[in-house]
């Protein structure tokens, strides 16, 4: 029976303890969010009820009395120290400061990125051909070096050398047909002409000339009365006849030489009186010059003196011709009677005359076709001087020294024009590169700015980069076009290096190669930039609608 209350008793404790358990501590908690304690004399007691049929199980009357719970029986309950909260606070607190201050005190580069292509510092040679021809000979070949003066193909010279030899056999002939031309002017017949390709009417003029000097001369001879020996007998007899018809007109001249005598002393009256009335009628005319510009006369009066001057001026001119046609014929007179040749003097020296006039005429033809050879002389030297030239040509050199490309010509037989570059050569000067920068990085970008430049033909995460500075930048932006459509300001960049170590190799680099450049435009601190990246947040939604 003890031990049946004992138990009834353990178990009204328990159920005490449970229903206690189950009310409301006095922080407003239910006890169930408490954690229950169990004994293992509970444990033991609760496994023997539960091994117990269901219907031998009675529910008790529940026991309020207050059971003795021994010591070693009391529950344990474990709580956790406040050190490791505190050591994670202090962490995170310390490194959020630390962070705070290298965001403030780090500072790392900002760089514009900028496109481009290598380019020789020296502007790219186009080599022409100075005229025109077929290539012969091919010395060079796509990306050859040359050597300044260096032979770099021929051209066909066949008919260079045809046209040099026909010039020169022109000027040849237009020299010798000049000597003769010259030799006749000079009353020579020294040049034979049976070798000159002469015209013929060119021949007959020299001839012409010829027969007139010599009746020139038949004439001389009687005027001057020299000797007769070089004359033939026909002019001989020409000579004497001449003679005798002077004596017989002698008598007759005195007469008219008299006359003639008068009518130059009335001529020289009439000169003089006409010369007054010219004076007087002039400075009549000059008198009223004046008054006709005042309006003092009228115009017609004017005009009348300007007719009286003229007639007076005609006149005196006609009595001056009169009196040097009197005076002439009196010469002739005067001739005739002081010799049996006089009477044809004035004939011999009219025929003399009239000669000279056709020998000045053909001389003037000859004098031309001089002037019209020497020109065609100008003009063959010309010819042959630019064949000598095209010859010269003919042997096409590298006018720099550098790397050959864009060769056309690959085989003998091309035809190559004087307008067209035949090839191109890049100078052997360092390379630069050719950049390309936007408008939104050209703000901070400064001539002597470091620059690294990265070529795409060699990954840089490989093969690393080189070095260079900024030396130009262009005064104004280009406009947009098919490969760049977005405006951009050129630049250049020297290179601290030629060449890129590649596997212990030195590889140099080739004008063209496309690159990469990373202008370096100043240190910013970390916080800087997150600060640039929320201020770009917070505009953004100023423009949310």
């Amino acid at each position: 029976m003890s031990n049946n209350n004992g138990s009834d008793s353990s178990n009204g404790q328990n159920s005490n303890h449970t229903s206690g358990n189950e009310n409301t501590n006095s922080n407003g908690k239910t006890n169930s969010d408490i954690p229950v304690m169990i004994s293992m004399q509970q444990l033991e007691e609760l496994a023997e009820k539960s091994s117990q049929p269901s219907d031998t199980i009675k529910p008790k009357a529940p026991n309020y009395a207050p059971r003795y719970i021994p010591k070693f029986e009391q529950p344990v309950i474990l709580k956790q120290s406040r050190n490791w909260s505190r050591a994670i606070l202090w962490t995170l607190m310390i490194a959020t400061t630390g962070t705070v201050i290298w965001a403030n005190v780090t500072k790392i580069e900002e760089a514009v990125s900028a496109t481009g292509k290598l380019e020789a510092s020296g502007a790219t040679k186009d080599v022409q051909a100075p005229v025109g021809g077929v290539v012969k000979e091919i010395f060079v070949e796509d990306g050859k070096q040359v050597k300044q003066g260096e032979k770099l193909l021929t051209l066909d010279n066949t008919t260079a050398k045809v046209q040099m030899e026909s010039l020169q056999k022109v000027r040849t002939s237009l020299m010798q047909e000049n000597q003769f031309y010259q030799s006749q002017l000079k009353g020579s017949n020294a040049v034979d002409i049976t070798s000159l390709q002469v015209p013929a009417s060119m021949i007959d003029l020299t001839k012409s000339r010829a027969a007139l000097l010599a009746e020139n001369q038949v004439y001389r001879t009687q005027f001057d009365g020299n000797s007769k020996n070089s004359l033939s007998l026909n002019q001989r007899e020409r000579v004497t006849s001449s003679q005798i018809e002077l004596d017989a007109r002698v008598t007759a001249n005195l007469s008219e030489i008299e006359q003639l005598k008068r009518q130059v002393e009335q001529t020289e009256i009439k000169i003089v009186s006409t010369r007054d009335t010219l004076k007087m009628n002039q400075g009549i005319l000059n008198n009223i010059s004046d008054l006709a510009k005042q309006g003092a006369i009228s115009q017609i009066q004017l005009l009348k003196q300007q007719e009286e001057v003229r007639n007076a001026q005609s006149q005196l001119d006609q009595l001056t011709q009169e009196k040097a046609r009197l005076l002439a014929e009196i010469v002739g007179g005067k001739a005739k009677l002081q010799n049996t040749v006089a009477v044809s003097r004035k004939d011999w020296l009219d025929r003399i005359a009239v000669n000279n006039q056709k020998i000045a005429e053909i001389d003037s033809q000859l004098t031309k076709a001089i002037v019209e050879n020497n020109k065609k002389i100008a003009e063959t030297d010309s010819q042959i001087s630019q064949t000598q030239m095209n010859l010269k040509y003919q042997e096409i050199k590298a006018p720099t020294s550098g790397t050959v490309f864009e060769l056309k010509a690959k085989s003998p037989g091309f035809v190559a024009s004087s307008t067209e570059p035949i090839l191109k050569i890049v100078p052997n000067d360092k390379l630069v590169a050719k950049v390309f920068i936007t408008n939104k990085d050209i703000g901070f970008v400064k001539l002597g700015m470091t620059v690294d430049v990265r070529i795409d033909s060699f990954p840089f995460s490989e093969f690393g980069d080189i070095k260079g500075k900024l030396v130009s930048i262009g005064s104004d932006a280009l406009p947009p076009d098919q490969i760049y459509p977005f405006y951009r300001f050129p630049a250049k960049v020297e290179l601290d290096s030629q060449q890129l170590n590649i596997n212990g190799k030195n590889i140099v680099l080739q004008s063209g190669m496309g690159l990469n450049a990373n202008i370096k435009i100043r240190d910013r601190t970390v916080m800087s930039i997150f600060a640039d990246m929320f201020s770009s947040s917070v505009e953004s939604f100023k423009n949310v609608r």
